[in-house]
């Protein structure tokens, strides 16, 4: 029996988030699976330990939540929060992350409208959550995860062997509720996207893309569903072993310490550690790319998978040159999360990914990317005209977001936002996105945000300072004007950028590095 058929048919016996812990446990036992620093320390915790404290937080969650609850964790990604997560889902609870900038405002606003009845926190938030509870007045149960002997004792109290034992034996529907998700809202308000333990399982068990036998460094934040599901998810199922990073400050030194071979980002990452390569490269130039790249990213790095935001060819082409494979991958929370996965290949190495067709059913209707499959959200939570207007007819998911198929129909090409199209009064339409990716491999600019006011077109741009000036440019606004002119040229005059503006602060983001469009003064 092949590796490729072994796993499909392992795949097929994995229907719920328990079946998930259990199968991993039972297929990769002692071999480590996550690997952490604590202080000086790596810690290492293999899949069966995980299972355990799984088990044991079920236990304890369904002792002090005897009926189904919305549990609500705020905090960075440590191993306790990570037990916490598969916990709560294997209790048959629901799982409600945020982020560990969460305001007071706007947490009682989302705990009212997700119905929160619990809340575990890590120690820095403290505060925060005591002041929620005391705004909110509907949690029966808080938590704090900070305390490393709470977790100890909840192990040990809530053991296999314990009198709570039973507690753990549930039965899970894989089509009841496992999470709710809200979105970033970069444009509007945030919607709660409902998720299933189908829907996220399917999103792991796809067949278009092998991998081997992985080190990943985690460092995009756990509440994101792309982290929870791609790097931990996933490499559960797989037997990859996940390294920690915590702090994004700490990137550089859990590079060196755990020398992983892959990396899941945003690009504004991947090109920050790119640009350290490069000066790393011209300080010392008697190194070959790779041992450049090396200095940086550790001896065993492969490839990486970039999601969330544009990636310029340049970029993909300046790591291959640093014998580094970088792919994008494109999906959306609603589609829990991957629609597309990075595909190793050089065949359409620039696209938005390979379509994950053994999951998703995937259609372009009047530019608009259209969705159907076993990922695809259950819907927004209490929002019911929300959800049936992201709908079509006949079932489809509207992404809201412009594409298009690579030739072969395997690949797909995401080219914009249809909220963010730019309707001048004539008629035409303009998607702002096509004209940022025209500025790409501008490294004078760091951010840049098109926009339309009284039908002309204007670019708006955050510059990096440090690079102008390390290359000699005295006068930005004058280089960079040259720039649009440049980019300009065989445009229709109506598609010309015809002001251009200069910031001295970034453009406010999400927690994943995302352009806040809403917030840029139009």
């Amino acid at each position: 029996m092949n590796d490729n058929f072994a796993n499909f048919e392992r795949y097929t016996k994995i229907h719920t988030v328990r079946d998930l812990i259990d199968n991993s446990a039972e297929t990769f036992g002692e071999k480590t699976f996550i690997k952490y620093m604590d202080g000086e320390e790596i810690v290492e915790k293999s899949f069966n330990t995980l299972r355990e404290n799984s088990l044991a937080l079920c236990r304890y969650i369904r002792s002090v939540c005897p009926t189904r609850m919305h549990i609500a964790i705020i905090g960075k990604t440590t191993y306790e929060y990570i037990s916490v997560i598969t916990g709560t889902l294997i209790s048959g609870n629901v799982f409600v992350p945020f982020a560990p900038n969460t305001s007071v405002e706007e947490a009682v606003e989302l705990f009212e409208s997700g119905d929160i009845e619990a809340l575990f926190y890590e120690n820095d938030y403290e505060d925060r959550a005591k002041k929620i509870a005391d705004e909110y007045g509907k949690l029966k149960v808080l938590v704090n995860m900070g305390n490393s002997d709470w977790f100890a004792n909840i192990y040990e109290k809530y053991g296999n062997d314990s009198e709570y034992a039973s507690l753990s034996e549930i039965e899970l529907n894989p089509e009841d509720c496992a999470t709710i998700i809200y979105t970033s809202g970069t444009t509007g308000k945030r919607k709660g996207v409902m998720l299933s333990s189908a829907n996220l399982i399917a999103n792991i068990t796809y067949t278009e893309f092998e991998q081997g036998d992985e080190v990943l460094l985690s460092i995009l934040p756990m509440h994101h569903i792309f982290c929870f599901t791609s790097d931990y998810f996933k490499s559960l199922l797989e037997g990859f072993t996940v390294c920690l990073n915590g702090d994004m400050s700490n990137i550089a030194k859990n590079l060196t310490i755990f020398q992983p071979t892959t990396i899941r980002m945003v690009p504004m990452i991947a090109e920050t550690l790119i640009r350290k390569v490069n000066l790393l490269h011209k300080k010392f130039p008697q190194l070959t790319p790779r041992e450049a790249a090396e200095k940086v990213f550790g001896k065993n790095i492969s490839w990486l998978a970039v999601g969330g935001a544009y990636v310029a060819p340049s970029l993909i082409d300046e790591y291959e040159k640093h014998g580094i494979i970088l792919r994008q991958g494109y999906g959306m929370s609603e589609t829990s999360p991957k629609i597309t996965t990075g595909d190793n290949s050089n065949k359409h190495k620039y696209s938005s990914g390979k379509i994950m067709k053994s999951i998703f059913d995937v259609r372009i209707v009047d530019g608009e990317i259209q969705v159907k499959g076993k990922s695809v959200m259950m819907g927004y939570y209490k929002m019911p005209e929300e959800t049936a207007s992201a709908f079509t007819r006949d079932g489809y998911l509207r992404t809201g977001d412009l594409g298009r198929f690579s030739k072969d129909g395997e690949h797909l090409y995401v080219t914009g936002r249809i909220k963010n199209l730019i309707i001048l009064s004539n008629g035409e339409n303009i998607s702002p996105e096509e004209l940022e990716k025209k500025f790409a491999d501008e490294k004078v600019i760091k951010e840049i945000v098109v926009y339309a006011d009284d039908d002309r077109i204007i670019a708006e741009v955050y510059p990096d300072l440090e690079y102008a000036k390390a290359i000699g440019i005295e006068d930005i606004k004058k280089y960079l004007k040259g720039k649009v002119r440049e980019a300009n040229e065989g445009e229709k005059p109506e598609r010309e950028i015809t002001k251009l503006i200069l910031r001295e602060i970034p453009f406010t983001k999400t927690t994943t590095g995302k352009i806040k469009r809403g917030s840029v003064t139009f």
